[in-house]
């Protein structure tokens, strides 16, 4: 546990000394993880401004009611660009930028009304809008914006991704739609950064891990029996544990991009990501986006 200690230590000395109070925008923090990290920087800067964006209005406000009254909620379907768009337009200030929207469904490709598989929208492309619509407000952020994506810094693999069929819109699986946006991510945070214009603003791609969190009561009943007895013996991370971890690893990050675990620290795993990948990973889905 003398990790976890080191890293609330550093998280509540960091915190406390931004001045002025950061202004945060945590997408997906109605529940689980993204809830957590909004918690957690609300504990140690009491005066942030925090930004809650999701689709859960109830739960919105149990997480606005520890938070206070400079905390506010934002609805929003993140699986759609266009509401991605509109709500991004209600924000004026951005310091810290957190995504950590997602889901966990053992679906085939699932559409959206944009056409957009909903898991790739929800995990890869719409946060790539979020950044894109948000980079003018992280690039005036007084500290140095910062981006965090929650979601597998470890696993992605650029051979192993359909580089024919890069949107998986012929040749979906759920293996595949998580290969792409795990390694998809891993190259955009290596453009995002190497932009002039972004050299100011960190980007960490983080891992998680394990975490006991709701998620699993999306699956099939006979899916979510056992994981829910599993996290019941107490495998996988505390949400508020995991929220330290990931914002120690944000912190963390002083300069460019960088991946990082489950306890915030960085991946050694070597990324083999050449200039080819960016430029079409990067084309591709500006291509997606501006739809």
């Amino acid at each position: 546990m003398a990790a976890l200690r080191n890293a609330a230590a550093s998280n509540a000395q960091i915190l406390a000394a931004l001045t002025p109070p950061p202004n945060v925008v945590v997408v997906g923090g109605t529940a689980g993880i993204g809830r957590a990290i909004a918690l957690s920087i609300g504990k140690y800067s009491p005066s942030a401004n925090i930004t809650i964006i999701g689709r859960n209005q109830s739960a919105a406000d149990s997480v606005l009611a520890t938070l206070g009254s400079r905390s506010k909620f934002l609805a929003a379907d993140a699986s759609l660009m266009s509401e991605i768009r509109n709500v991004t337009k209600k924000i004026d200030a951005v310091d810290i930028l957190v995504l950590t929207q997602g889901i966990l469904t053992m679906n085939g490709r699932t559409p959206t009304k944009e056409d957009i598989d909903t898991k790739l929208a929800l995990h890869f492309y719409g946060r790539m809008l979020f950044v894109q619509e948000l980079l003018p407000l992280l690039r005036q952020s007084p500290s140095g914006g910062k981006v965090l994506f929650v979601l597998d810094s470890v696993n992605g693999n650029p051979s192993k991704v359909n580089w024919d069929d890069m949107a998986l819109e012929k040749t979906y699986s759920l293996m595949g739609a998580a290969m792409h946006a795990t390694t998809f991510t891993d190259v955009m945070i290596q453009y995002f950064a190497s932009k002039r214009e972004n050299e100011n603003i960190t980007f960490t791609h983080a891992y998680p891990g394990a975490v006991r969190t709701t998620i699993a009561d999306s699956l099939p009943f006979y899916l979510r029996i056992p994981a829910k007895a599993v996290m019941a013996l107490g495998v996988g991370t505390a949400p508020e544990d995991c929220a330290e971890y990931m914002v120690h690893g944000l912190f963390e990050t002083k300069k460019g991009f960088r991946y990082v675990d489950n306890k915030g620290e960085p991946v050694t795993k070597a990324k083999q990501i050449d200039s080819d990948m960016i430029n079409k990973v990067s084309e591709h889905t500006s291509q997606i986006i501006s739809c």
